[in-house]
Formats: structure tokens, sequence, C-alpha cells
């Protein structure tokens, strides 16, 4: 059984030279690497110096995100599973070998556990947490984890990621397609034993960036995919805004949902204040990003509508 792991690039060159020497050094030899990078900075020098190791570089003629990315890693794989992987994840050395199996006995698409390897910044501990609180629970709802694979017949069934829309789809496509998968009857297989390390933010701006990028895939996903109405979108956000803000006036929420996730962390309660910061921060990104995509979707659509007038 062949594996081949797609990597979508973008301006990632802090990141994925350690996420190469991790792959390349899995302990399994029937696999290819495909790095598809779309990049402005040194991430496209750094991939090179991986060729001789097996690992391919595709530089697409346009940009179409992170979705159109995979997509034509997955239409140039080889192999019979597809991995799809961020620029920040370092699976560990026998993390194909442990897939391996679940293929072989017939299972579809495999989920595994993510942990955050930089805990000791705050940020990245507190979403190391909240991800840890979410498994903790029952996980069979969940359609995509870090460390994500699949059969590559059945994501082109499924219709591979979801592009060609007015904005890119930037956040959100990774469950919609899980959900496709899991529509087409595919077997589905959690296993929280397999352990991916997940580079994630350490600085403010890091945070801020991801976390707003989160909210920009909200409005795109209703919008593009659910075929929402605008008005809906933004009174789905106002409402969002409206929960946010009763958090924070009650203080019993929002100290809830920060215990809770002190809870999975090393520091314990002593993290509770500053996962209380790190959660109304998160909360504020998202909805800067959530607004702001919905007036670029509004704009994108009023451009697409002069043009075809």
């Amino acid at each position: 059984m062949k594996f081949s792991i797609v990597v979508p690039t973008y301006n990632e060159e802090n990141d994925i030279a350690g996420t190469l020497d991790a792959l390349v050094a899995l302990d399994y030899p029937d696999r290819e690497i495909i790095v598809v990078d779309d990049s402005t900075d040194a991430t496209p020098e750094i991939v090179r110096r991986y060729v001789n190791k097996d690992v391919r570089l595709v530089r697409p003629a346009r940009r179409e995100g992170r979705c159109g990315a995979r997509n034509i890693g997955v239409i140039e794989a080889q192999g019979e599973v597809m991995v799809i992987l961020n620029a920040d994840v370092r699976p560990r050395v026998d993390f194909l070998r442990r897939l391996a199996p679940h293929y072989e006995q017939g299972y579809d698409y495999v989920l595994v556990n993510s942990k955050i390897a930089n805990t000791e910044d705050l940020y990245a501990r507190y979403v190391n947490a909240m991800s840890a609180a979410v498994q903790s629970g029952d996980p069979s709802w969940m359609e995509w984890t870090e460390g994500f694979s699949c059969r590559r017949e059945l994501a082109i069934r499924a219709g591979l990621f979801p592009t060609g829309f007015a904005v890119p789809i930037c956040a959100g496509e990774d469950g919609f397609f899980g959900a496709n998968l899991k529509n087409l009857g595919a077997k589905k297989k959690i296993d929280f034993t397999i352990t991916v390390d997940h580079i994630a933010p350490a600085s403010f701006s890091e945070y801020w960036q991801i976390r707003k990028g989160r909210g920009q895939g909200s409005p795109q996903i209703r919008r593009f995919l659910q075929k929402w109405p605008i008005g809906m979108i933004v009174a789905w956000a106002l409402l969002r805004v409206a929960k946010t803000l009763a958090y924070v006036g009650l203080a019993a929420p929002a100290i809830y949902v920060s215990w809770r996730a002190t809870q999975h962390s090393e520091k314990g309660v002593r993290d509770l204040v500053p996962f209380l910061w790190a959660w109304l921060i998160e909360q504020i990104a998202f909805h800067a990003g959530e607004w702001e995509s919905i007036f670029e979707i509004r704009r994108a659509e009023k451009r697409l509508q002069v043009c075809s007038a």
C-alpha cells in the first residue's frame, strides 16, 4: 500500500523545514511527499533542498487557496491513501506504519490525535487544552483532525475540497469534506493512540491571525456551501456577538469554559486567568474575521454581478 502525503503551503518558511524533516524520517518506505506551494517567501527554496529525498514540489499556475492546493496534490498523487497535512504538523516516525493496518482492515478514512508540541507558550497551551477537552468527550461526531488520511479514490468521489467561489474558502472546509466522505458511506476509524505533533501559534500576532482566519471561514461556508442568504449570515454573526457579550457580562460562562480547559493543562488551575485572556482574544478575533469575511463576500459578489451584466 502506497501513501501520498500532500502538504499545501503558503509562506511557511518558518515551519516547512521541520515538517519535511519529520516526513522524510518516516519509517514506512512506500510513500511520496508532495508539497503544493503558493508562497511569496522562501518556502519553495527550502522545499527544493529536499527533492533528493523523495519530496516533490508543485507550483500552481493560479492560486486558489488551501482547498485548490490540496486538490492539486490529490490529483498529482499516485498512492492509494492520501494524508493531508498542514505545514506545521510533524508526524511521528511510525505514523504511516500505524495507519496502514486500519486501511488493510477496510477502513476508508482515519482520524488521529493531534498534540501541540510547544505548550510552554500560553496560546499554544490554550489551543492544546481546548482540543483535549473536545476529544475527552464522545469524538464520534468528528470528521477531521490534523493528520487526516483517506483513500484517494474516495476523495475524488467526494468532490475533493470546495473551490470556484467568489472568495476562496479559508477555514471550515475540512469538516465539510469529511462529511462528504461519510455521506458516501465511507467507513471511519478514530484512533487517538496515533499522535501527530503540531506547532501552534506562540505570539499574539500569530494567534490573532489564525483565530481570525477561523472566523473568516464561517460566513464562507454558510454562503457558498450551505447557500445561506447574506441577511441570515449577518443575523447569525450578530447572535454570536451577543452570545460572547453575555458570556463576558455574566462572567460565569466564560470562567467555566476556561476552567474546563485548565483540566487539560499541565499547569492546571494556574492557567485559569491566562486561559480567560486567550479565550477572550479568540472570540474577538473570530468576530473580527467573521465580519471582515461578510464584507469581502459582498464586495466580491457585487464585482461578479457587474462583470456579468
